[in-house]
């Protein structure tokens, strides 16, 4: 109960600062003045402009196109108001798991963009999330859950009669800031690459010890992504150090890396084929339990509900790369509903 009066504390507190900065984000609550229509050539020109801000569009008198949404979409630190809604349902299997345990995941992620004046912005992420894990809550302090993944002792299994029994509540708190430059770097092929950097923090706001890590955790983050006419490929690494919290609990040496590869195929549904997985490495683990590699396979499209886009995918994830010793994910099945958030659907 107090986690949880803490974890809303924490999210009241991180959402109230985008309140304060409302006037760098897109006006949502009020419908863009009423402007004559712009001739079809400004309105094309303005519609091939990726990293103009949507209001911009609307304001000239012109109809965003699905093109530019998913554009902006695929660009990490783009100028959109995004809220992020993932559902992981993972494969777990390690010695004495007695076959395949599942691990289910609901990740709330609102994304804000800040203006930070004329050349760069604060891309602010807040993830929230719901675990429902197979983890007995009697194991303590011998397992956890990181932002993406199980973390347990060797010890686990021997702990308690029924170690693997299932708990569900909230996890930890997480918080990522990315400074970006609002100009990208561009090549002469049309495409362009962007990148950003900043703080990313971890709290702990876990209802159970199991959901959690129990620390206070800190460290960097940085993202590059290269944006070009048909491939989009990119880098997100996040690392924390525990800086405090429970101190019966193990301290936190992470590493998640999300990697993304795609393909744009071109069409009024604006495809997207590749990869968006989750690389992790828990330095605090023996011998080869450190890293869970991924690969993957998916798709999405954008699809309207009335005027207001929503990028749907799913995508198919196994682990080549898991912990000898330890249970872990083997495969994994990710399904994402994305509404994006510009003036032109209000």
């Amino acid at each position: 109960m107090v986690n949880s009066v803490r974890c809303a504390a924490l999210c009241a507190g991180l959402f109230s600062s985008v309140g304060v900065s409302a006037a760098n984000l897109p006006d949502l609550g009020t419908r863009a003045s009423p402007v004559a229509k712009a001739d079809a050539e400004t309105c094309h020109r303005l519609q091939q402009d990726f990293d103009i801000d949507l209001k911009q569009v609307v304001k000239a008198g012109c109809e965003p196109s699905t093109e530019q949404i998913a554009k902006l979409m695929d660009n990490p630190v783009g100028n959109l108001v995004l809220l992020f809604n993932q559902f992981d349902y993972s494969a777990l299997k390690g010695p004495h798991s007695n076959g395949t345990r599942y691990l289910g995941k609901y990740s709330f992620m609102p994304t804000f963009p800040i203006s930070l004046g004329e050349d760069w912005n604060l891309i602010n992420r807040l993830p929230i999330s719901y675990v429902s894990a197979p983890i007995n809550q009697k194991a303590g302090g011998l397992a956890g859950m990181s932002p993406s993944g199980v973390l347990t002792d060797r010890d686990f299994p021997s702990v308690v009669n029924d170690p693997f029994d299932r708990t569900s509540g909230f996890g930890d708190l997480a918080y990522v800031g990315v400074f970006s430059p609002k100009q990208p770097i561009r090549f002469a092929n049309g495409g362009k690459m962007v990148w950003g950097f900043g703080p990313t923090a971890m709290f702990p706001t876990a209802e159970k010890d199991v959901l959690g890590t129990g620390k206070y955790s800190l460290g960097p983050a940085f993202v590059a992504a290269y944006l070009g006419e048909d491939w989009t490929l990119g880098v997100f690494p996040q690392h924390w150090w525990s800086v405090g919290g429970d101190a019966r609990r193990k301290d936190v040496s992470l590493t998640n890396i999300q990697y993304f590869i795609q393909r744009n195929i071109p069409g009024p549904s604006q495809w997207r084929v590749g990869m968006t997985p989750n690389v992790t490495v828990n330095w605090k683990a023996e011998g080869g339990n450190k890293v869970n590699f991924p690969i993957g396979l998916g798709a999405g499209r954008i699809v309207y509900f009335g005027k207001l886009p929503v990028r749907i995918s799913g995508e198919v994830q196994y682990s080549v790369i898991h912990a000898d010793d330890l249970i872990s994910s083997r495969w994994n099945f990710r399904l994402s509903f994305i509404p994006v958030i510009p003036t032109f659907m209000l």
